[in-house]
């Protein structure tokens, strides 16, 4: 891994670990024009909003990491384009509201503050 927390092959971007990163702000719609990440990693920030659509866009995504964070609204239904060739997703710790994708058990969506949610 470099200092950068991130791997390129090839000149694509595969591997983007931001975690305990302090960062703030929302998540850009145009992470899905990464679609070459095997692994990203979010965790540990004071991220907010929603979770992008275009996630669904990362399909050689193997590795999704958003636990503690403030990200919140439902999770995007494009979430199940991916979901079954994540080897690992963990969403726990934000304020995503129910009801989720449909893909996702209800036991990987982890504790969820829902006290802000409709």
């Amino acid at each position: 891994m470099n200092p950068w927390n991130c791997n390129f092959k090839n000149g694509r971007l595969t591997f983007l670990w931001l975690y305990d990163d302090s960062l703030s702000g929302e998540i850009p719609e145009s992470i899905g024009k990464l679609t070459f990440l095997d692994t990203l990693n979010l965790s540990y920030n004071q991220l907010t909003g929603n979770l992008p659509k275009s996630i669904g866009r990362l399909t050689r995504l193997n590795w999704l990491y958003l636990y503690l964070n403030q990200l919140s609204g439902m999770m995007p239904d494009s979430l199940c384009n991916i979901y079954l060739n994540l080897t690992n997703a963990y969403f726990a710790y934000n304020q995503f509201c129910p009801p989720y994708p449909s893909c996702v058990p209800i036991g990987k969506i982890g504790a969820q503050d829902i006290s802000n949610c409709p």
